[in-house]
Parts: C-alpha cells; sequence; structure tokens
C-alpha cells in the first residue's frame, strides 16, 4: 500500500511540473498602489499636436506582452480596442514588458515607445516611430481585476527622429485594464 501511495503522488508530482513551467497566460490578480491620476496629456507625433483622451493597457495572452495604449480620441474601451487601433489618425503605443510583473512608484525598465500615425487610406500601411531609450513611464496604482484601471505618469523627451519629423509626449493617465486572448 505504501509503494502504491508513493508511486501516486510522485505520478502527481510530474503532471503537476509541465502546468508550472509553462507560460503564464493571464496576468496576475494585482491591487496595489494609491495613484489617481487622471487621463491628461499633450504631445507632438510626426508633427501634429497630440492630446490624450484615453488610455488602455492590456495584457496580451497569446503572446505575453503588456502594453499602454495612448489615444487622441475618447471612448476607447477593451471590446473597440482593436478597431480604435486601426483606425485614422495618431496614437502611442508603449511596450512595457513580456512579464507579468511590473513595479509600481518606480520607473519601468526597457519601456519601449511606438509613435503610430494610421493613413485614412486603406492601402497605405501605418507609419511607426520608434524609441527604445529615453522614454519614461511609471505606474503608481495597477488593478488587473475586472474594469481595473491602472494609473501613472509617461513622457518622451521632444526631439527631431530620423523620419525628419518631431515626436515628444508628457502627461498622465487612467488607463482602462484589458486581457486579450489574441
Amino acid at each position: 500500500m505504501r509503494r502504491v501511495l508513493v508511486t501516486t503522488s510522485a505520478a502527481l508530482l510530474f503532471a503537476a511540473v509541465p502546468a508550472i513551467a509553462a507560460p503564464q497566460t493571464s496576468f496576475p490578480r494585482i491591487r496595489s498602489g494609491v495613484g489617481n491620476e487622471p487621463t491628461a496629456g499633450r504631445g507632438v507625433v510626426a508633427g501634429y499636436e497630440f492630446v490624450t483622451r484615453a488610455a488602455v493597457v492590456a495584457w496580451n495572452r497569446r503572446w505575453n506582452s503588456l502594453t499602454l495604449y495612448l489615444f487622441g480620441r475618447r471612448g476607447v474601451t477593451c471590446g473597440t480596442l482593436r478597431r480604435a487601433v486601426q483606425r485614422p489618425g495618431h496614437l502611442i503605443q508603449v511596450h512595457v514588458t513580456g512579464a507579468p510583473r511590473v513595479p509600481i512608484g518606480s520607473p519601468v525598465a526597457g519601456a519601449e515607445v511606438a509613435f503610430v500615425t494610421v493613413s485614412p487610406n486603406p492601402k497605405t500601411p501605418p507609419h511607426v516611430a520608434g524609441l527604445r531609450n529615453g522614454a519614461k513611464l511609471t505606474f503608481t496604482r495597477l488593478d488587473t481585476y475586472p474594469r481595473g484601471v491602472w494609473h501613472g505618469t509617461f513622457s518622451v523627451p521632444r526631439r527631431e527622429y530620423a523620419d525628419g519629423n518631431v515626436y515628444g509626449y508628457k502627461g498622465t493617465f487612467a488607463a482602462k485594464w484589458c486581457q486579450l486572448r489574441h
């Protein structure tokens, strides 16, 4: 009887190891920080004035990627995020991390910024100007529960990029939390 118990215990242990070793597909439940910043900020995208009116932070389960989106239009939600990213105009996209751990109250290391301009002509691909260094992103509150909101600050120094356009941004955000399956 003891041998059967040990063998069964060992089999259950080995069966559980792949589940533990597999990449985490959902972001852990977190409510932390005291930030209460509004969505407010302005900058320049491709030489045009950009004023933030909506913000979304999304965890993509398929790619294990956490991304902050800043939009110049109102009313962007988890359900309308995919369409909003493809609508003509400007947006700022900040790749935060590929791991479900984010510091609170201190700058995020390695935040990568993409200033995106989507043309009204569907045959013209979006223009993306990227920045790997120089962006400062700080989260002051995280809430990964349903209808959660992440608060923080984000800034990029204003400068001319290689494409000849000026880019830069400074502001705060109250970003809706979304977990995307695809």
